[in-house]
């Protein structure tokens, strides 16, 4: 288990890479076909959201409070898609960098966020100590 615990970041970060990498097709497809950038990347998380549950649930966090972690990781993608709105939009619109580069900010931003809250809150039993 501990190796587990140990390679718990470089899978979570493949995880969330896998998501990412739908979050941004959907938001370059959506940009495609006329949809402005913030409503575009606000479609893109929720298609990398889907994504990212099963992945978390049975890769990353694997043992980790399996049955029963959705409403808690339905609050935290609520969280995680606020912030990307505010955090490109910011970027954006307010700082007027590229929509790239903002979104890149702006993915880092959140999932630091998402990691911190799947490791303490969602996926954690409570049985050990977070690790």
């Amino acid at each position: 288990m501990e190796f587990a615990r140990a390679t718990r970041p470089l899978r979570f970060l493949c995880s969330g890479g896998m998501a990412t990498l739908v979050h941004w097709l959907s938001m370059a497809g959506l940009i495609a076909v006329g949809l402005a950038p913030a409503v575009a990347t606000a479609g893109g998380a929720l298609a990398g959201a889907t994504t990212n549950y099963p992945l978390q649930q049975k890769w990353t966090f694997a043992g980790d409070r399996p049955a029963g972690a959705l409403p808690g990781y339905a609050v935290t993608c609520v969280l995680g898609w606020v912030l990307n709105g505010v955090f490109f939009v910011f970027l954006h619109q307010t700082l007027a960098l590229a929509v790239a580069p903002a979104q890149v900010l702006t993915t880092a931003l959140v999932a630091l966020s998402n990691y911190t809250l799947y490791k303490r809150w969602v996926f954690h039993d409570g049985s050990h100590p977070t690790g």
